[in-house]
């Protein structure tokens, strides 16, 4: 199957589903509402998320690892547009 066609629950794969329900609960909903609340273009709120939670993701798991390159790995696949477009 080709990875560009494969969807998880409507969305473009399970790393953006993921990012998006997280963000979405009680703990995670003030990063997105902040970030939704950026001015520009719908880009420029998807680049203040990915930044804002990369530098959640250096903070919490510092040092180089496998666990760090394997949620790296996954981080850099969420399509962060998406995640805000779907959410205003």
């Amino acid at each position: 199957m080709d990875a560009a066609v494969c969807t998880y629950n409507g969305w473009s794969n399970r790393e953006t589903w993921l990012a998006s329900l997280w963000l979405t609960n009680d703990d995670g909903s003030y990063v997105l509402q902040d970030a939704l609340r950026q001015p520009g273009e719908i880009s420029d709120q998807a680049d203040y998320l990915e930044q804002s939670l990369r530098d959640q993701l250096d903070d919490e798991v510092g040092n180089a690892s496998m666990w760090r390159d394997l949620l790296s790995t996954a981080f850099d696949r969420i399509n962060w547009v998406e995640v805000i477009d779907n959410n205003r």
